[in-house]
């Protein structure tokens, strides 16, 4: 397990607020693959020995395959396709999101967050496997040793190019089985890292309890695949995927987790306009012990405990935004920290944004509560006039009804101190009698006090709103009944959906 350094690890993107201490992380990929100057030594079915491995550093132990491929294919006629370039032309066919070969063709309507994410998520990751593959070919494949294996047929399509190459004279059933074995892998290896948003950084980990390498993950890529591809893609079913190269062994749920590689936590945490994705950390917070799972505070949100919003004496009448009062409302963070709190649970643990407003007394927020209310909040979008349904993890289906267009113009424009709000029990909701053209507005400028606001406020009809926007563009989004909860935040921290 890689040590702790002494050096605090700044969040990025935050970089008053530290996030544990780092660790020394080193990839062995080089002393699983290598035998002093004796050359590759390597499993004979290419499946990585345990231990901690990069995702290029994945696809060059599997290159032998497609090196054993070209081999036996023999030297190209000059009349003929480079056989390296229709192979690899053919891996991008399949790990493409569009097309007759693609292997995850997502669509997406303009509300669902997280099937577009991944969709984006599964093209680049591609492009950068097709780039690392055709990086890992030797020149001089002379000197591979033959590869033989059984392969069994995974359905994924062939081009009309591999096809010709492959079922023509110049190959054979082996050759066949070595392609779809090549194709198969990185395959896998690209689905198991679509949670990751740096997908290239993250540390991966073969442990001593695998058999099969990648092909580990067939069985979790099939349920998430079958989620992918017939409904919305859960946070959880997106939180269990990271969790199988990391920390297999840690329970479903949660929405982070502690590795012996680091931290694995939501990506919009350090300034990503992601919503769904994770990040991973090269750092450590709690070394009581290395695999824990960062749970919600409340995992069943919605019967904990509320508070209606307080009666405020800041309410203006349309057409008086901003407030001349404005800077006072706008208050700044002193001083800001995490803590890690233990749940009953022994690998749990309860994770808090802990931030003092203008040298108060500090508040404590549940960082799954924050994610929550980041996934949940509708987003006024340049211009755009877009509404989603609310989406609960709990529940399948959605638990607000279904939102209607709202033309009308604003009653009130309510404007609360963020400290009084943040110091009141429970989550912060409007009450019953509230109208749906009352907006009820909070200051939240600075990131971490947007982030405390996203985790105090019930996620049911919270509407985010960048500064110079007129806050007329929030009766346009959200449920289309009740009082919204309208965060205005600085547009250099604007997360387009």
């Amino acid at each position: 397990m890689p040590s702790t350094t002494q050096e605090p690890y700044s969040l990025p993107g935050h970089d008053s607020l530290t996030l544990g201490y780092k660790i020394l992380t080193v990839s062995n990929f080089k002393a699983a693959v290598m035998n002093n100057e004796q050359g590759p030594k390597l499993d004979p079915r290419c499946h990585p020995s345990p231990g901690i491995y990069r995702a290029r550093e994945l696809v060059e132990i599997t290159s032998p395959l497609l090196e054993s491929i070209l081999q036996g294919l023999g030297s190209d006629d000059s009349t003929e396709l480079l056989s390296p370039k229709v192979l690899v032309d053919g891996l991008a066919a399949s790990l493409a999101v569009t097309g007759r070969e693609s292997t995850l063709p997502l669509s997406y309507g303009r509300s669902d967050t997280s099937r577009r994410e991944i969709s984006e998520q599964a093209q680049k990751i591609g492009e950068a496997l097709v780039c690392y593959a055709r990086e890992s070919i030797h020149n001089d494949s002379s000197k591979q040793t033959p590869i033989k294996l059984y392969s069994q047929c995974e359905g994924h399509l062939w081009t009309p190019q591999v096809a010709g190459l492959l079922l023509g004279p110049r190959s054979n059933a082996q050759l066949m089985q070595l392609y779809n074995e090549w194709l198969h892998r990185i395959i896998l290896l690209r689905d198991a890292l679509l949670p990751f948003e740096n997908f290239a950084e993250v540390l991966l980990v073969i442990p001593p309890t695998s058999k099969h390498g990648l092909r580990d993950f067939e069985e979790p890529r099939k349920e998430f695949l079958l989620q992918c591809l017939t409904g919305r893609i859960s946070q959880a079913a997106i939180v269990d995927v990271a969790k199988f190269f990391t920390a297999r062994n840690l329970a479903s749920g949660g929405y982070g987790i502690q590795y012996s590689q680091g931290l694995i936590l939501p990506a919009f945490l350090s300034s990503s306009s992601s919503i769904h994705l994770l990040r991973h950390h090269p750092a450590r917070l709690d070394d009581s012990q290395v695999d824990i799972l960062f749970d919600y505070e409340h995992p069943v949100y919605f019967d904990a405990e509320r508070s209606d919003l307080p009666k405020t004496n800041n309410s203006l009448p349309p057409g008086h935004w901003p407030p001349a009062s404005l800077l006072a409302l706008n208050p700044l963070v002193t001083k800001s920290s995490f803590g890690v709190h233990k749940a009953n649970d022994p690998s749990r643990r309860v994770l808090k944004l802990g931030i003092s407003l203008d040298g108060a007394q500090p508040f404590a927020i549940d960082i799954g509560q924050i994610a929550r209310g980041h996934r949940y909040a509708y987003r006024c979008n340049s211009g755009e006039e877009r509404k989603r349904p609310f989406q609960s993890d709990e529940a399948k289906e959605p638990v607000s009804q279904k939102a209607t267009r709202n033309n009308s113009k604003i009653n009130l424009l309510h404007v609360y101190d963020t400290a009084k709000i943040l110091g009141l029990p429970g989550f912060v909701t409007t009450d019953g009698e509230s109208r749906s053209d009352d907006l009820h507005l909070f200051m939240a400028k600075d990131p971490l006090i947007q982030m405390a606001l996203l985790g105090k406020l019930y996620p049911e009809n919270v509407i985010l709103i960048d500064e110079d926007d007129d806050p007329d563009k929030a009766l346009k989004v959200g449920k289309g009944f009740g009082g919204r909860l309208v965060v205005i935040q600085s547009k250099r921290r604007k997360c387009s959906e």
